[in-house]
């Protein structure tokens, strides 16, 4: 059963990469009903239920305040009950007055039905969450294996984009998605499995001294190789904040392999020599196409012209206007009106920028629930690091270096907006926090408990 639900993740997955991402909510529709169909196999099949269900308390708990949140915010709610938690939003009812629309009701989202349709992505999200710690759970000491299937989907997207640039001569590679930001997004998250996967393997046939070592290290090549497909495929997007991400990935993951291994002054200076190497890496890795636009970014004199900045202060101006309980998820396109200065004549539903973005959407009490949410995420991977021995170690750093890029990256873009790359950083935190709930046996490490011995004295 653990099989049938890692290849149904798999497959859905694939299956919304190849459609653009996700982003026609046609085929994430039926993404969503394939996943809960999975769901409803993987936990009602005979054979598992009386298996381990012991389940992140945490986690579930902000996971279903945060739902709550957006749940709540589709509640049709009295008129005056709406302006005393949003006064933006009951002067927007007031509005309606003269039209004949005056309701005795509002909800707290400007577009309840785009909120709606988020909301069950929000909810195949949390489905997914738990299904991937259920089979971290499962599979122990081979909970790599989890991570396989979406390291395989990067992989063809990766070979895709060098395809486009090489066989096809297009100008730059984004695979199947429309924009190059979001394929390198979903490219710099999926990039640090396949380069710890390589580590483990070499590492693990190093402890075997007995074992053959052909078999690891044609495997490591091919981790390693697949690793270098996805990094050209970065690159060859000339996505700027997607290289800049991959590139805090790889620190993040540099950093957290010498943590508690090495003395201060050691971990201080390969700290320095990191940085070094990943500045050789800014300096010689880019292509001359890529090398151009980061010059462009860097000769804007002002920054307060450029229509990326300004959709982020008129997203301020939303975010001050629905400061507790947001313009509802998915409804800044909505609020955005009575603040747009930036792009006229365009329609402007994102503010690439996703914590801006969800700041407005969900408002503080939302936002602090996944700042919350993160930080747990974070913080199960660390202590992955420092608590794991062996293959589950690197694949720990593996998802701190994953969680890192994209982190960085949504500082600039909205790729926790687009389906399938919101489904892979939720999978990744999946893993993550199943670890929590592996143990992994450390050489010339006794257990806590132990069975008492008597030992007789003798006479």
């Amino acid at each position: 059963m653990a099989v049938f639900g890692v290849s149904a993740l798999g497959l859905i997955f694939a299956f919304a990469v190849f459609q653009y991402g996700g982003v026609v909510p046609a085929t994430w529709y039926l993404c969503l009903a394939a996943l809960g169909l999975c769901g409803a196999v993987y936990w009602l099949f005979p054979p598992w239920r009386d298996a381990d269900r012991s389940a992140p308390v945490p986690a579930m708990a902000l996971l279903l305040a945060f739902f709550g949140v957006c749940l709540a915010q589709i509640v049709p709610l009295p008129a005056w009950m709406v302006s005393l938690a949003a006064p933006a939003r009951g002067e927007l009812q007031e509005a309606l007055s003269p039209l004949g629309l005056d309701a005795a009701y509002a909800t707290l989202s400007v577009a309840p039905k785009t909120t709606f349709r988020l909301l069950l992505t929000v909810g195949g999200y949390i489905l997914v969450f738990f299904l991937v710690v259920d089979l971290c759970k499962r599979w122990r000491e081979r909970a790599w294996l989890v991570a396989l299937p979406f390291a395989a989907v990067a992989l063809l997207e990766g070979a895709l984009g060098l395809a486009q640039v090489f066989v096809f001569d297009a100008p730059l590679a984004n695979g199947t998605y429309v924009s190059r930001n979001n394929y390198a997004g979903l490219l710099e998250m999926a990039l640090p499995f396949p380069v710890l996967g390589a580590v483990a393997l070499l590492r693990k046939r190093a402890r075997r001294r007995r074992s053959s070592p052909a078999g690891p290290a044609v495997a490591a090549c091919a981790l390693l190789g697949a690793a270098a497909v996805m990094l050209l495929g970065i690159l060859l997007s000339l996505s700027r904040m997607g290289f800049i991400s991959c590139l805090a990935g790889l620190f993040a993951m540099g950093m957290a392999g010498l943590g508690g291994r090495v003395g201060g002054r050691v971990r201080m200076a390969t700290a320095f020599g990191l940085l070094a190497a990943l500045a050789l890496g800014f300096v010689f890795l880019p292509s001359d196409a890529l090398i151009s636009r980061f010059a462009d970014l860097v000769a804007t004199e002002d920054l307060s012209a450029d229509t990326r900045a300004e959709m982020w202060r008129d997203t301020l101006l939303v975010i001050k206007a629905y400061p507790v309980f947001g313009c509802g998820l998915g409804g800044l396109e909505s609020a955005m009106h009575r603040y747009k200065t930036a792009a006229p004549l365009n329609t402007v539903d994102l503010a690439h920028n996703d914590y801006l973005q969800l700041l407005a959407e969900t408002g503080a009490v939302g936002f602090v629930l996944l700042a919350c949410l993160a930080a747990l995420m974070f913080r199960n991977a660390l202590k992955g690091v420092r608590e794991h021995d062996g293959s589950l170690r690197y694949l720990a750093i593996a998802c701190l270096g994953s969680l890192t890029a994209i982190a960085a990256h949504s500082l600039a873009d909205f790729n926790l907006y687009i389906s399938a790359n919101g489904m892979l950083a939720v999978w990744v935190a999946g893993i993550a926090q199943g670890l929590r709930f592996t143990r992994e046996h450390r050489p010339g490490r006794q257990s806590r408990f132990r069975m008492p011995v008597v030992v007789e004295a003798k006479r």
